[in-house]
């Protein structure tokens, strides 16, 4: 009998230790929006490549796009096969995002990081609409199941906000721009600004000034989590491809800066916006790759 109950515990603990196993070995839940190209889906192989720990949401506004790209990471990467899913997500669409963000806190997950990945040029009510406002929605959708302490939130912008910073006509604006703390009502008058229309004829490199600014505001609100945004640099993507201006780095290189501030967990500061080269970069005025880091404010 005694031989008996040592046999039925010790394999109750073995399978213990296997489920134990089973639920560490993949605990770090990551949305990338946007994920079914270019720089989002070259980040999304990355992190399934270099991190066995990594579960990706592949957020995709075409859901059929979307599957396509995960079948892709699959054959690319065998090991992947469990840790990506595609996760139905129109980030211009309130009920789009809200809906995405409900069934992923059904599912009883807690995601590690979000990756506001999706974005546009076009008109200056669909780029701000999609580069701004979408990083807007997905942030507040999710943000209840973003894990409180050490949560990473990363938004993709541009080498075209600190440039726009620095040629802005608005002096106001300019100096907000560069020191978000200006912006005395908060991410509300952010906002604002992004629905006024004023934009010197550059709404892309409006939006992601805007986005910076906003990721140092939502940062400060947040003090237990790292929320910053980056430049993944000059990339050839649809996006570049389509508007004609020549990028020929491959999307993969635009993955730097992203994993930096989604993985690191040594220097990483928060409420920053860094180069794609994984430094830290001034808001209102561009730092090439290999210059030396901005230390100010």
């Amino acid at each position: 009998m005694a031989t008996k109950l040592l046999f039925t515990t010790l394999h109750f603990l073995h399978l213990l230790v296997i489920v134990c196993a089973m639920t560490s070995s993949v605990n770090k839940h990551i949305l990338v929006t946007g994920g079914n190209k270019g720089i989002g889906k070259a980040l999304c192989a990355k992190l399934l490549q270099q991190f066995e720990d990594v579960h990706v949401l592949l957020g995709s506004r075409d859901s059929e796009r979307g599957e396509r790209a995960v079948k892709d990471l699959i054959s690319a990467i065998p090991s992947s096969k469990g840790r990506v899913e595609m996760l139905h997500l129109d980030v211009t669409s309130d009920d789009s995002v809200k809906k995405a963000a409900e069934d992923v806190a059904a599912s009883g997950r807690k995601l590690f990081g979000i990756v506001n990945n999706a974005g546009i040029i076009g008109s200056y009510s669909d780029t701000l609409n999609v580069n701004y406002f979408g990083a807007r929605r997905v942030n507040d959708a999710f943000k209840s199941i973003l894990i409180s302490t050490g949560g990473r939130v990363v938004n993709i912008a541009s080498a075209s906000g600190p440039m726009y910073v620095n040629g802005c006509s608005n002096s106001h604006l300019r100096r907000r721009l560069a020191n978000p703390l200006l912006f005395e009502g908060g991410i509300e008058e952010i906002d604002e600004e992004a629905r006024s229309g004023s934009n010197d004829g550059n709404p892309y490199g409006l939006s992601k000034a805007l986005l910076n600014a906003y990721t140092l505001l939502l940062a400060k609100d947040n003090e237990n989590m790292y929320i910053n945004s980056c430049t993944p640099g000059f990339i050839d993507t649809d996006m570049t491809r389509n508007a004609g201006m020549g990028a020929t780095n491959k999307p993969e290189k635009g993955t730097l800066a992203p994993l930096y501030c989604l993985m690191e967990n040594e220097n990483l500061t928060t409420g920053c916006y860094y180069g794609s080269d994984g430094v830290r970069s001034p808001l209102d005025r561009y730092r090439g790759p290999g210059d030396p880091p901005y230390e100010g404010p």
